[in-house]
């Protein structure tokens, strides 16, 4: 991907670099102006004490405050100028053939100001990473995972098996719900204790979310649960205000990533009561409005309901006070919803538990948490002219302001697996999602994919899935709003590595094969290569540019065919439904235990901040997005050889990067051109660039990440 001004993360980080890289000092106590005082006040009114934090600080490699007491191991310094810039940014892109920059940096929702303000779709043009630093690859669990091992031998930290999956069965998050919220309420923070490392731990109770028993929901009054509306409700039947929210995963954001996701809502509670009392059809007529809004359908009504009749609905926008919760969890898949007290899902429960759905394991990666602490407008968000060198937020507390409105908290696992606050350096990874980005709507990534109607209020099931039947879900796929192709084929269109990283997944590669023996694609295709080539990712890694763009073009060419031909999908004749193949969506045994122990590594290292996702444990384990095909040129323009890992790309004399993608065609001011070789504004018309998706390529400036709702289905089906 590409990262060209403005970038798909906070203004104030781009700003910080390109001072640094003119030689100017960046104090570690700026200067405090009056508008920074003023925010630092109402954060205080709202309860939170707010201090500075230097964004130098990383590049500098400073340790965080008391680093190794929170996490149980050493700081390993990153020395990354800008950490909320995702590893993902540096890849190629297959000759523009693998196009997942399109998620993030897209102008659709800016172009009709729909509660975003960054239009970012030129950022797929060029490696345009603002400073000399950060045109050098700085996430070094990705292109050097062997260091991993290498630090945990030093130490004498034992390596976890490949089959050790108990670990993943075992509860951490009701532990740390227990620690930080016992007696303290179920606001939004803790009230009792300010100051506590954990007071803005979610007040969402694990507890809380067994699933619907019909027979006896509270099992009685010994637990909450899910009712079949999707809302929370306490062992005493009454509702929390958090709603569970059911959405579309993006295909970078399948299962078969190693992690999977809960996703909770709860609005302030005037939008659950009329005069006062508590009332569920005044908060579920308020939910569905904001839906509505959100994903920008027709609203007639300019207020909310009941007593939130004084709040006016905002296009785009949350109201103040909005929650989402969202526990990132290992996959797992025996974790299917059951409940009882022997399951398979989790490891000697000892009293009456339940496994989450959706391969959602027992213990989380992650809880991480956002609450909208104040309004905005389209205007403040635009990036001001001036922007400090610092972020707001409490190191130690585990939080950040996101200059949106929104307060970002975040919770990992620390080594011994108990769950921590999260570090600044850490949380800028949040910020690079959650900040300024594209493809959200008020900063919020998930809730305009949620499933149309009831479909969408309930447990996020990644397709209802069932460990007796991983071969099948029951998820349809949706049409785009452009009426074009199904969401998820859309994806397989654009990407043909099928995956953000570009690294085809084991289990999406056999059913292309599969696909591709079936329908006589060597021959439909004048396929020239052999499909254990094509599909191989480890063979591409050693080859030069000519065998490695011949592959991968037909690697797309069978991918395109297998959207287009809807192979991605099965027909469930008694549903009259066309589902995603589980062989495509979820991973195989081996896939997940692989994947957890490849993770686990970095919890034992405790170096979330040098990149989370990890390929190997070998550095020929890199994938092959990060390896040169023999033209790749590094900083200091020379030629990296074949395979060899790119780790720095070159940049101009102000130290912003020169290279093209190769998703879209740029003369040598790397400016988009035509067939004709002349300029053209992407901004009017990008359908004339040579590479737009119109035409074949996978140039796309306007993807709109709104869920549509209407399933795709075949033809005559």
């Amino acid at each position: 991907m590409s990262c060209r001004l403005p970038c798909p993360v906070p203004v104030p980080l781009v700003l910080l670099v390109l001072l640094a890289a003119s030689g100017c000092r960046l104090g570690v106590d700026p200067v405090e102006s009056a508008s920074d005082r003023d925010a630092i006040e109402a954060l205080r009114r709202k309860g939170l004490r707010a201090e500075k934090i230097a964004l130098d600080d990383f590049a500098r490699g400073v340790a965080p405050r008391d680093f190794l007491a929170r996490t149980g191991a050493a700081y390993r310094p990153s020395h990354n100028e800008d950490p909320a810039i995702p590893a993902q940014c540096w890849i190629e892109t297959g000759y523009g053939t693998q196009n997942a920059c399109l998620y993030c940096h897209t102008d659709s929702l800016a172009k009709i100001g729909h509660g975003n303000a960054y239009p970012l779709a030129e950022d797929q043009i060029l490696y345009s990473f603002p400073t000399p630093a950060l045109n050098h690859i700085l996430w070094r669990n990705v292109i050097a995972p062997d260091e991993i091992d290498v630090r945990l031998a030093a130490e004498g930290v034992p390596l976890p098996a490949l089959d050790d999956v108990a670990y993943v069965r075992t509860d951490n998050w009701t532990p740390a719900f227990r620690r930080a919220r016992a007696g303290s309420g179920t606001g939004w923070r803790n009230t009792e204790h300010p100051d506590d490392p954990f007071a803005l731990f979610p007040a969402l109770d694990p507890a809380d979310l067994f699933p619907y028993d019909a027979a006896d929901p509270t099992a009685g009054g010994t637990h909450g649960h899910v009712d079949p509306q999707g809302f929370v409700r306490d062992r005493d039947g009454r509702l929390t205000g958090w709603r569970a929210v059911n959405f579309f995963p993006y295909g970078i954001f399948t299962p078969l990533t190693g992690s999977v996701s809960g996703v909770y809502i709860r609005l302030p509670r005037i939008f659950m009561t009329r005069g006062g009392v508590e009332d569920a059809a005044i908060y579920e007529a308020n939910l569905k409005l904001l839906e509505r809004q959100i994903k920008n359908r027709v609203v007639a009504e300019r207020t909310y309901h009941g007593d939130a009749s004084g709040v006016p609905v905002r296009k785009g926008f949350y109201p103040a006070g909005t929650e989402f919760a969202h526990p990132l969890h290992y996959v797992d898949r025996h974790a299917d919803g059951e409940v009882g007290t022997e399951l398979d899902g989790v490891v000697d429960p000892g009293a009456p538990t339940y496994e989450f759905p959706g391969l959602r394991a027992k213990r989380v990666k992650e809880v991480r948490y956002m609450y909208k602490w104040k309004e905005v407008t389209l205007a403040e968000l635009a990036p001001p002219e001036d922007e400090p060198e610092f972020v707001l937020g409490r190191e130690g507390q585990g939080w950040v302001d996101n200059a949106a409105g929104w307060i970002l908290a975040g919770f990992i696992e620390d080594r011994q697996g108990v769950l921590r606050t999260q570090t600044t350096e850490e949380l800028m990874q949040c910020m690079g999602c959650h900040g300024k980005v594209g493809n959200t709507i008020d900063s919020v990534w998930s809730f305009q994919r949620k499933l149309p109607g009831a479909r969408g209020w309930g447990e996020m099931d990644y397709g209802r899935y069932d460990s007796r039947r991983p071969e099948a879900t029951r998820l349809e796929d949706y049409v785009q709003p452009d009426g074009t192709a199904g969401e998820l084929g859309h994806f397989f269109h654009s990407v043909s590595g099928a995956d953000l990283y570009g690294v085809l997944p084991r289990e999406i590669a056999a059913d292309l094969e599969r696909h591709a023996l079936a329908n006589d694609l060597a021959r439909v295709l004048n396929l020239r290569h052999p499909l254990a080539e094509i599909l191989d990712d480890e063979r591409l890694s050693a080859m030069g540019r000519k065998d490695r763009e011949s592959r991968l073009r037909e690697r797309q060419a069978i991918l395109r065919h297998y959207a287009r031909s809807l192979s991605y999908l099965e027909h469930d004749r008694d549903e009259d439904a066309w589902y995603i193949k589980g062989a495509v969506f979820y991973p195989t045994d081996h896939t997940m235990q692989l994947n957890i122990q490849l993770y686990r590594k970095i919890v034992l290292d405790q170096s979330f901040h040098l990149g989370k996702d990890v390929f190997g444990t070998e550095r020929t384990h890199v994938p092959f997005t990060f390896r040169s095909d023999g033209t790749v040129l590094d900083a200091r323009r020379e030629v990296i050889p074949v395979g060899a890992v790119i780790t720095s790309r070159p940049y101009d004399r102000d130290g912003v990067g020169t290279t093209p993608t190769g998703i879209v065609a740029v003369n040598e001011d790397g400016v988009p051109v035509d067939r004709d070789g002349n300029p053209v504004d992407i901004g009017l018309n990008p359908e004339r660039a040579v590479g737009h998706h119109s035409t074949g390529g996978t140039f796309e400036t306007l993807y709109n990440p709104i869920l549509g709702d209407r399933p795709v289905r075949k033809a005559g089906r």
